[in-house]
Parts: structure tokens; sequence; C-alpha cells
């Protein structure tokens, strides 16, 4: 298998990883595309939140045939679309789509939910290789923007059951924070309210929680609160995913 290189640009920073033989050689991140490829004919693939224009679902996480081409630093390259759901406009971006493509690839029989746990999530839906319904939620970006740590600390489990059952009470556990007071009930709370957000597409569904190099450590957090509501929840690697959702869509027909 060529090497070739997967470019990807999320929260404004792009990353690019070397791919030899089906395994990531060596990565690059900055705030810019170009300083990081390498000079020659290596082949790119991109995933980008300014790539092609987006499907609307229900549809596969990856066009069949060639990818189209998008300009990145002055070169086009093939790049992934992201999804759009028409009803409300919730987006999945091209490398959300990448990862999901990567589950599918792997598991073309996935029938559930798949829950990418970045800074911003990604509830989707996925059933007969489609992505069917997606729900976004940005626990992990409030967090860190109120400067709470993304840790389960004392208090955790209570206060994601109290903010679960009753979401209205998030603005009281999170008052400490606007005092600049640290609560370790914080992410218990934000995350509950997600849950409860979120309940449709996990209530009885089998669900995938991909990490995320966004929020580091975040998806084993937000597994473990889910497991406790009694849901089918497995982790996988989001990164992983990536890699190979974009190694599927660069080889038409795979």
């Amino acid at each position: 298998m060529a090497d070739w290189i997967a470019l990807t640009e999320e929260f404004g920073r792009w990353r690019a990883a070397h791919v030899s033989d089906g395994a990531v050689t060596d990565r690059k991140t900055g705030p810019a595309a170009r300083p990081l490829l390498p000079e020659g004919g290596a082949a790119i693939v991109a995933a980008s939140t300014a790539g092609p224009d987006l499907r609307a679902l229900p549809c596969t996480p990856r066009p069949d045939g060639a990818l189209p081409l998008t300009e990145i630093g002055g070169q086009s390259y093939p790049a992934l679309p992201g999804l759009i759901q028409d009803s409300d406009g919730t987006e999945i971006t091209a490398p959300e789509a990448a990862r999901i493509a990567g589950i599918l690839a792997g598991i073309p029989q996935f029938d559930g939910v798949i829950w990418i746990c970045g800074a911003s999530a990604i509830w989707a839906h996925i059933s007969a290789g489609e992505v069917v319904s997606a729900m976004r939620a940005g626990s992990a970006a409030m967090l860190a923007a109120l400067g709470a740590p993304l840790e389960a600390g004392d208090g955790f489990d209570a206060a994601l059951a109290d903010t679960l059952s009753r979401p209205e009470r998030l603005a009281r556990e999170l008052a400490p924070l606007s005092l600049g007071r640290h609560t370790p009930r914080a992410a218990g709370a934000v995350l509950g309210a997600e849950l409860a957000a979120a309940k449709p597409w996990w209530l009885g569904q089998t669900v995938l929680a991909l990490s995320s190099a966004s929020a580091p450590g975040w998806s084993e957090i937000c597994a473990r609160g889910l497991q406790a509501q009694g849901a089918q929840v497995t982790l996988g690697d989001g990164e992983a995913a990536l890699i190979a959702g974009l190694s599927a869509a660069r080889r038409p027909g795979a």
C-alpha cells in the first residue's frame, strides 16, 4: 500500500499524519496546512471544516466514487465532505464523518449510535450503513470555557444523576464556577444534561464512544457516565477510526 498523508483540520488546528502500510509513522500539527506537508508527490486526502458541499442525511458517511477536490493553501486535494441534517441544521464535520466511515469500514454491519466525544460532541445514529440522524452537544467545550477540568471528581456520579433527571439544575450546579470556585461536580453535571438531551440516541441503543484529540480523556469519562445508566457502551479509538475512514475514502469502491 502506497504511503499517503491524512490532512485534517478541527477547531482551527491542522494535523498531517503520514501513513505507511496502514500505520501512522509520523504526525505534525500547526495553525496552517502547507508547512505540514512534504515536498513531492505523496497522495494527500483532506478532511476539514472548509471542505466540499455538505451531504444531506440520511446518507453514507463517505460518497461513492472519487472524492471532490478542495483548495487548501493554494493547492487542490481530494477531500471528504461533511454531512448536514436539514431538519435542524446539525452538521457532522468532515473529520467526524471520516471517523464514522472508519468504523463502518471495519464493522460494516454496525447498527447503533457512534458518539464522538470531542470538545463539541456528535451523536450519530447509524443504520444499514447510513448516518440516519444526529445531535450535537458541547459539554467539554462548556467546561473548558468555565475553567473546569475534564475529570470525574468527587460527586461526579451524583451530579450526573441529578442533572440527567432534572436538567434545569445545571445552572445551580455550575454556580460556584461563576465565582471562580472549583467544583468537582461540574463535569458530572454538564455530562448529565447532555445525556438527558441525547436520551433518544442512547436509550436501548448500542453505543460506541470514540475518543477525540480535541478533548483527551473525555471519552473515558463519557463512557463511564453512560455505563452507569445501564446503557450498552464501548470505547473506541477515534484517531484510528479517522485514519481508517480517510483510507477507505481514498479508495473508491472499497
